[in-house]
């Protein structure tokens, strides 16, 4: 009972996501390469994407503040983080990305300070709901593990 409650719980918060539009349909593609052989597959993507997301926003904000925006690296990592993004299904975050990226191409300062608030706050959504959702998977492998004790 206890382990369709979670599930129940996990799927409604999903939704909620998708409802806002921080999420897409894409999230149900990394559910379901979870198995029973590796149940801490959803976790594990979640880590490594959050990983990556904060590192690339960190270099990001750098290439920025600089004395002399570096344009050519802070597009490449707008793309990688687009794509990154699209791939866990965090659309905001992906659509905040691609137009940091055109503001970047142009070489128009501005646009990318702007880009970068608005991935910023995009990301903090996403990076907020994820961790919820891995709260959430936790407490479902801690009972499933439990359950074959």
């Amino acid at each position: 009972m206890v382990g369709t409650d979670l599930r129940q719980q996990l799927n409604n918060y999903i939704q909620s996501m998708r409802d806002q539009g921080i999420l897409d349909n894409q999230f149900q593609s990394v559910q379901a390469l979870k198995t029973e052989e590796n149940p801490h597959f959803v976790l594990e993507t979640v880590t490594g994407f959050c990983n990556d997301a904060d590192n690339g926003i960190a270099q990001m904000t750098r290439y920025l503040e600089g004395p002399v925006v570096d344009f050519t690296n802070l597009t490449g990592l707008s793309h990688f983080l687009r794509g990154s993004s699209s791939s866990i299904g965090g659309i905001r975050m992906a659509l905040a990305c691609r137009d940091l990226r055109r503001a970047s191409e142009a070489n128009n300062k501005q646009g990318c300070i702007e880009g970068m608030a608005r991935l910023k706050h995009e990301y903090n959504s996403l990076k907020e709901g994820l961790n919820n959702i891995s709260q959430i998977e936790r407490q479902m492998i801690g009972n499933a593990q439990r359950g074959r004790q």
